[in-house]
């Protein structure tokens, strides 16, 4: 095993003071010298440099504990903006962020069927829009993309409904921008989201499940991001819940993008309003998501089964994550969070139905809280990360 540098030596003490002082936002030297194991003196340099740098602040002065009243630390979390992406196909996100994950500005630019050099077009104005109104120095740039990603070369391998394959673009608007760029797939970046500034903070193991016109998953296990040898981890739209179901567009059959996203919902709510004409959702002259959700609210039996059935093929892919995995705690993002409790109840009654009770026992299934904010959060997430490591 090869000895570490002085210089690696110094990046590792420097990331691992920056990510106790973040992790633990009121605390002393000398209680970073202890949670770390580094000496006083370490501390103490890696400290002024890091408040030299504007990464954190003095704060004021804890209690004694019978001699000097010890200086507070925490991040300096306006001194420095994270400009951060979710590019939907439908629409490009982007929002100027702090170091705490409080979003500052944010814009939306329609996509409008745009892809390849017309899509890639949009995505340089949106960014040139927010380094406009951004009003600190910029850490670095995080984009969270649909398909395949290379994170570690910051590629898009496949992004079909983008337009894009084999595209460079961490390379490519690095040189243009002149900024650090960060990517990964969108589901990905949805867990970390999560895992830095959700309701199930530094979870050790937790499975995201983003669910929206498309489905994927973001994985943590021992708390870092999986993404398995291709980068391809998480691809649980395109697993087979339904063998006598309806064809994917990835040319399979009864995939739960099929039974469960958000257009297989609408999808299924309209042949439930053939069969109940006098249901809400029958009622409806143009039948939309919105109406599911109202008609749902409102207790109609007709959108009450539609939810159901929806949850039921999610149960089964849950079960066969949890056979795989063992991982109890699971979170649900995206549209789908406004089904409310009975899209969550049918899935686990059907998780229940097949997994060993050992393994479901303990297992947590919960609405993400982050909203539609989420992989914007884990794009600032992946940037936090990278170039200060405090995740």
């Amino acid at each position: 095993m090869q000895k570490a540098t002085r210089q690696q030596t110094k990046k590792h003490n420097l990331k691992l003071v920056m990510r106790t002082v973040y992790n633990n936002g009121g605390i002393s030297r000398a209680d970073i010298a202890r949670s770390t194991g580094l000496t006083r003196p370490t501390v103490s340099r890696i400290v002024a440099e890091l408040i030299d740098e504007r990464f954190v602040v003095e704060t004021g002065q804890g209690p004694s504990a019978g001699g000097k009243r010890p200086t507070l630390l925490d991040v300096d979390q306006e001194s420095h903006q994270l400009l951060a992406f979710d590019l939907g196909n439908r629409e490009f996100r982007g929002a100027v962020v702090n170091l705490r994950g409080a979003i500052l500005e944010r814009q939306t630019f329609p996509t409008e069927g745009k892809k390849g050099d017309a899509a890639l077009k949009l995505l340089r104005e949106l960014l040139r829009a927010l380094i406009k109104v951004a009003s600190g120095p910029i850490l670095g740039i995080g984009i969270g993309s649909p398909g395949l990603t290379n994170p570690d070369e910051g590629v898009i391998r496949e992004a079909v409904n983008l337009g894009w394959f084999k595209l460079h673009l961490a390379d490519l608007l690095s040189k243009e921008f002149d900024h650090p760029i960060y990517l990964a797939n969108d589901s990905h970046m949805a867990a970390l989201g999560e895992y830095t500034f959700g309701a199930n903070w530094h979870a050790s193991n937790m499975l995201v499940l983003k669910i929206g016109q498309g489905i994927g998953s973001g994985i943590i296990l021992d708390g870092h991001p999986y993404y398995g040898d291709g980068y391809g981890a998480g691809e649980i739209g395109h697993v087979v819940v339904d063998e006598n179901g309806l064809q994917c567009t990835c040319g399979n059959y009864g995939c739960l993008e099929t039974t469960t996203s958000t257009q297989a919902i609408i999808r299924s709510a309209r042949e439930q309003a053939k069969h109940f004409p006098d249901s809400l959702l029958g009622q409806a002259s143009s039948l939309t998501w919105e109406t599911i959700v109202s008609a749902l609210d409102a207790g109609d039996l007709a959108a009450g089964s539609v939810v159901h059935q929806a949850g039921r093929f999610l149960g089964v892919a849950i079960a066969n994550l949890i056979a795989t995995l063992n991982i109890h705690r699971i979170v649900i993002a995206g549209r789908v969070n406004q089904l409310g409790d009975a899209f969550i109840a049918s899935a686990m009654n059907e998780v229940r139905c097949r997994t060993l009770p050992s393994m479901v026992a303990d297992t947590q299934v919960s609405y993400s809280d982050l909203g539609s904010d989420i992989v914007i959060l884990g794009s600032s997430a992946m940037v936090l990360k990278q170039e200060l490591g405090v995740i």
